[in-house]
């Protein structure tokens, strides 16, 4: 949004490049993604903007408990000044007000984005699985005085990162996801959230006090497939609320997705690896995972389709 509205912008931290190795210019804005390790060791950052969307049991293993995992987040707004401001989730409004931070807070509303969603022209932005991350932007685009007109133009020309839900095939009545990069289940929630007749790809190492909730999204599953070396933390996680299969491996895994999809034979089917779990048990990261995804589903859909 902002690269289309013509700033100067560069982007670092936890996404690409590391932040010091930055060459900043003057009157640039710096995009930092800022892991939760990075700013428990931080004593300086002192955003103009601060974004914080959401928290959940993550790295409770490196943390040690959810309070310090809470604690190193917010330090994103601890030095911040009565002219910054802080986009903070409803759901957090609370913690960030007991802690008096002096930033100028502001609470992104889905219903105003969801006002021009409309306009939006992007299939993979009008998708309900972006609209959290889309009311953020938006606020920002009305901080930084950006048109309507303006901001609409400039994300319907976004394509979104690899591993983040994406679609990157579709053959007869199959639709393939890529969710790689969600490695818990409040990530992989919203996958299934927003996809039908699933056929999910579920496991590898799980994050510390990580609980699998299938209420309300049970109906969108056909059956799920489990990966990795911790085959029973997800079984006893799913046993008797889904319909299930330990495959062990990708390459198991979609040979017998396809033969299910052949037998149901349903009109429409969504093949998804959103794995609600860490990569390292078999891969060198969620990169790797994905594209051995991708890499094997094109070769299988040529096979059996």
């Amino acid at each position: 949004m902002l690269k289309k509205n013509k700033f100067k912008v560069l982007i670092g931290g936890n996404i690409g490049t590391p932040i010091l190795d930055l060459k900043i210019k003057d009157n640039s804005y710096v995009i930092i993604e800022a892991s939760s390790f990075q700013l428990s060791y931080s004593k300086f950052i002192r955003p103009d903007y601060a974004f914080l969307l959401n928290i959940t049991n993550d790295h409770l293993d490196w943390h040690g408990n959810l309070t310090n995992y809470i604690n190193s987040k917010l330090k994103i707004f601890t030095l911040q000044k009565k002219n910054q401001f802080a986009l903070v989730n409803k759901s957090l409004k609370k913690i960030f007000k007991q802690k008096n931070f002096a930033s100028k807070l502001i609470i992104p509303k889905k219903n105003s984005y969801e006002k021009i969603k409309n306009k939006v022209k992007n299939y993979y932005l009008k998708l309900g699985i972006n609209d959290e991350n889309m009311s953020f932007v938006y606020a920002l685009s009305k901080l930084l005085k950006i048109s309507n007109e303006s901001f609409v133009t400039a994300i319907n020309s976004f394509i979104g990162l690899s591993h983040r839900y994406e679609i990157f095939l579709k053959r007869k009545n199959i639709v393939f996801i890529n969710d790689s990069k969600a490695t818990s289940f409040e990530s992989t929630k919203f996958a299934l959230l927003n996809s039908k007749n699933v056929y999910w790809i579920l496991g590898g190492l799980p994050k510390k006090n990580d609980k699998i909730v299938l209420s309300g999204i049970k109906k969108n599953i056909i059956k799920s497939y489990l990966i990795g070396k911790n085959i029973n933390f997800f079984k006893k996680q799913i046993h008797n609320k889904i319909n299930y299969s330990i495959t062990n491996n990708l390459t198991k895994t979609l040979t017998e997705i396809f033969k299910d999809i052949k037998l149901l034979n349903l009109k429409d089917n969504t093949i998804l690896l959103s794995p609600a779990a860490a990569s390292y048990d078999q891969f060198t990261n969620f990169e790797k995972r994905g594209e051995e995804f991708k890499r094997l589903s094109t070769f299988y859909a040529r096979k059996f389709i």
